[in-house]
């Protein structure tokens, strides 16, 4: 049993934090949110290091804008600004998003309302692997199961990678493009350009990034470079102000070195085809209707050859070229009952098909001769119904359910134990059926204030069920079997309740959750099954698994109960007309009440302080964050993005950055990541291997000092 510590932040950092909230409360409560202080001193937040929540468990922002601390050009780093989420490193490139603890299908990521679904067992290729921020228009979270209007099983939340969809008033062109160097031999480049009229518009976007292996705050380099491009064009035709039809194709590839496995990623291959209608201000009763069905295809490969030097334990060539076929579409209808009633009914499906190969030697080098063999095969249908009701103005209730019918079937006829080594599969051919459920209920109320400022409190229940997903029911084995087809779904029942202030000078929010996680779907390395016994059960020779006594280490799936809690706050204080001040704090904690244990794999006590002084021509911030140290960890458990290993060191990272408006079209920015140089790595990532030619790390580091410079055009 592990024995759960208190964390502690570094004392520099825990009496700066203090002293600055200490202040600010002392100023008053005035404030505003960060939109309106844009609006009253005509200054605009050049680089956006943090992100505040303007509605209950609600928070949007605008990817364009040049950010600190400086992201890998994917979708998982970017949302390391919002208060609440982590995000594990094993390269430079394609982090898995952890929000409030919680990783994998717990968190579902939609890009324009789509399913982004990754072919990597071992999670090599998350969904936001295929997610290009600067190319969209607005990044929003949900926080928690408080919907149900965007897929099934949301235990964690949503995150919405969206473009701008409405109809403009008149022709123009419209272009944001964007050049960055950095250290580590990092450059980007994005051009996003469209042309639009009430009737008609065209869109395209490109973009490319590339980096070499980054070094630590010691000097140590790490294995990390990628390569990178994704492609991107849309049609759509609004014949009125009311409908619109449009189609979007796009296509990306790369490839990505990794720090924390024996292969890489030498294929990062997408296609993308959607059709979507939708028509507004149908009539008093049906407001409107939106139908849209798309398809994604991805093609990865992983092998230990491209971007590494084969040498020791695996000198012998091996690739394994994974594909994942996901089409699906919904259907939703808003209705107006009455003035104060807003009723959103749905439908959502989806078919999930992924196949798999896996070569070694000379066979290897050959595999685009290979076929691939189907595994598994996914079909979701989901009903839903959202209402939002506001009996008065300041006081509203909204409420949610939603049925999901889940079917897989287990087309394998083996089971790999490794790249070596297969056994037959117990469960070959089955067919699993499941209904699940969902809902939540939550209140907000407006409290009174004073007319410069306003304040909500809100309550929300929510509770969700989580059907088992491929990495969880395909990649693991479970206790006493080969095949984890039969393992239980979630269930998760989780309140959240918090308090949002806006007025002059101050904006703030505090969010809090706790939560009972029944039939939680643990992710256990190194558990010791006999590899006799096993071999029994499947009826078959075990062969060189060896004798009676022998045993192996396998990576198993296993349903516990849990809880996790926690807390985010974010405020904003503007000190004077150009200056102003940020602090974001988020905790999470948790337990394992089978073992008796924490629960695995939760990141650490985290604040950041900002201070900066904006023009409406020149801006420069300052960026404390600070980190403390984990010492609640429970070794080799935790989710399907990664397991405990040990506890972690505290942390402070200084960053600064600067930015200069030169004309009306033209934005430069600047700035130096980690400036003092620290050498730490969140406590979520990944440990490191032995890798040819580079020195091996306990944990992958993240980067040391970074100087980064972007150059903005954009009308």
């Amino acid at each position: 049993m592990n024995i759960a510590r208190n964390n502690k932040l570094p004392l520099r950092s825990a009496l700066s934090l203090a002293i600055i909230a200490c202040c600010s409360c002392a100023a008053g409560a005035q404030a505003n949110t960060g939109a309106d202080n844009e609006r009253d001193t005509g200054i605009e937040q050049m680089v956006v290091t943090g992100v505040k929540t303007q509605q209950p468990l609600n928070l949007s922002t605008d990817p364009k804008k040049p950010r600190q601390p400086l992201p890998a050009n994917d979708g998982a780093d970017y949302l390391k600004t919002i208060a609440g989420f982590s995000v594990i490193r094993k390269g430079g490139s394609d982090g898995d998003p952890v929000l409030r603890g919680m990783a994998g299908s717990r968190l579902n990521m939609l890009i324009d309302g789509e399913t982004i679904l990754g072919g990597c067992s071992n999670r090599m290729d998350p969904p936001t692997a295929y997610i290009f921020p600067e190319t969209l228009d607005s990044i929003k979270v949900i926080k928690g199961p408080e919907t149900v209007k965007y897929g099934p099983g949301n235990s964690a939340g949503v995150v919405l990678f969206e473009r701008d969809r409405e109809r403009p008033a008149e022709a123009g062109w419209h272009l944001h493009s964007s050049l960055l160097a950095a250290s580590a031999g990092r450059r980007d480049g994005t051009v996003d350009a469209s042309y639009s009229s009430p009737e008609f518009s065209l869109r395209g976007s490109a973009t490319s990034a590339s980096s070499d292996d980054y070094q630590d705050g010691d000097g140590v380099t790490v294995h990390s470079n990628y390569d990178r491009w994704n492609g991107q064009l849309s049609a759509a035709w609004t014949p009125d102000a009311d409908t619109r039809y449009e189609l979007s194709a796009s296509r990306g590839d790369g490839e990505a070195a990794y720090a924390d496995r024996g292969v890489d990623g030498a294929k990062f291959a997408r296609e993308n085809y959607s059709a979507s209608y939708s028509r507004r201000n149908i009539g008093e009763l049906l407001q409107s209707v939106e139908m849209q069905v798309y398809y994604n295809y991805v093609d990865h490969v992983m092998d230990n050859y491209s971007l590494r030097k084969p040498g020791g334990a695996m000198a012998m060539p091996m690739v394994m070229n994974p594909d994942r076929e996901t089409t699906g579409g919904k259907l939703a209808l808003v209705l107006t009952p009455t003035d104060d009633i807003q009723w959103t009914l749905g439908l959502d499906a989806r078919d999930d098909r992924h196949r798999n190969l896996n070569a070694m030697g000379p066979q290897a080098l050959g595999y685009r001769n290979l076929a691939r063999h189907a595994d598994a095969e996914f079909q979701q249908l989901g009903l839903y119904s959202e209402a939002s009701w506001e009996p008065v103005p300041g006081r509203r209730w909204i409420a949610g359910a939603r049925v999901d019918n889940w079917e897989v079937k287990d087309l394998r006829n083996l089971v790999m134990l490794s790249m070596m080594q297969s056994v037959a599969n117990p469960t070959a051919g089955d067919n699993r059926e499941e209904q699940l459920h969902s809902g939540f209920l939550r209140y907000e109320f407006a409290l009174d204030s004073a007319p410069s400022s306003s304040a909500t409190v809100y309550a929300g229940l929510g509770y969700t069920e989580r059907f088992p997903d491929y990495w969880e029911m395909f990649a693991k084995e479970t206790e006493d079997s080969v095949s984890a087809l039969g393992i239980a779904p979630e269930k998760t029942t989780q309140l959240d309740v918090g308090y949002l202030y806006s007025g002059e000078r101050l904006s703030a929010s505090l969010s809090a959750f706790a939560n009972t996680i029944d039939d939680y779907l643990m992710i256990q390395t190194g558990f010791m099954k006999p590899a006799q016994s096993m071999g029994m059960e499947m009826g078959m020779n075990t062969g060189s698994m060896g004798g009676m006594n022998e045993m192996r280490g396998a990576s198993i799936v296993r349903n516990i109960d849990a809880r996790s809690w926690g807390l985010e706050a974010d405020l904003n204080y503007q000190l004077q007309d150009n200056w102003r001040t940020e602090l974001t704090v988020s905790s999470v904690r948790g337990a394992n009440d089978s073992d008796d244990t924490t629960l695995a794999q939760l990141p650490p006590l985290e604040a950041r302080l900002g201070l900066y002084y904006e023009l409406p021509q020149w801006s420069a911030g300052i960026l404390w964050r600070s980190i403390a140290s984990q010492e609640r960890v429970d070794i080799g458990k935790g989710n399907i993005a990664g397991q405990d290993f040990g506890p972690t060191d505290g942390a402070d990272v200084l960053s600064i950055n600067g930015g200069w408006r030169a004309s009306k079209v033209v934005l430069i920015t600047a700035g130096v990541d980690n400036l003092l140089d620290e050498t730490y790595a969140e406590h979520i990532s990944r440990a490191g291997v032995a890798i040819p030619g580079f020195d091996q790390l306990a944990r992958i580091n993240e980067p040391g000092r970074t100087l980064w410079l972007k150059g903005v055009y954009s009308f």
